[in-house]
């Protein structure tokens, strides 16, 4: 009886770790379709008191996209350091596919992971 536990044990921990080996820490990008021309906004939640601020993983693609602004906009509360929206303004410059992705980062702290990540699949049609 107890071979027959430990094996039931022993299989469930070894399913477990393949369904958790499985999973990334990746975001799944948004898609976002979006015509020639048109403007377009993505908006995040920051709060940059505590030093975060988001940042692009890689330069966006100038020929595919134009960006028009960023602004952080504090929520209207009475609180101290209460958190806030970052809003991108861009601008679709041309037909096809492109990613925006963007990471939550302190800028300072050059060796640690992101606290947050933000993908988005931008389809130009």
């Amino acid at each position: 009886m107890k071979k027959l536990i430990f094996i039931l044990l022993a299989f469930a921990s070894l399913v477990s770790f393949c369904f958790a080996a499985d999973e990334t820490n990746q975001p799944q990008p948004t898609r976002m379709e979006i015509l020639t021309g048109e403007i377009f906004t993505i908006t995040l939640r920051a709060n940059p008191t505590t030093g975060y601020q988001w940042q692009f993983v890689m330069p966006l693609d100038e020929k595919m996209l134009s960006l028009i602004n960023s602004e952080y906009i504090p929520y209207k509360t009475k609180r101290v350091g209460a958190e806030g929206k970052q809003i991108w303004t861009f601008k679709a410059l041309k037909a096809g596919e492109v990613i925006i992705s963007l990471k939550y980062v302190r800028p300072w702290e050059k060796d640690s992971a992101p606290q947050k990540e933000a993908s988005f699949k931008i389809i130009i049609k």
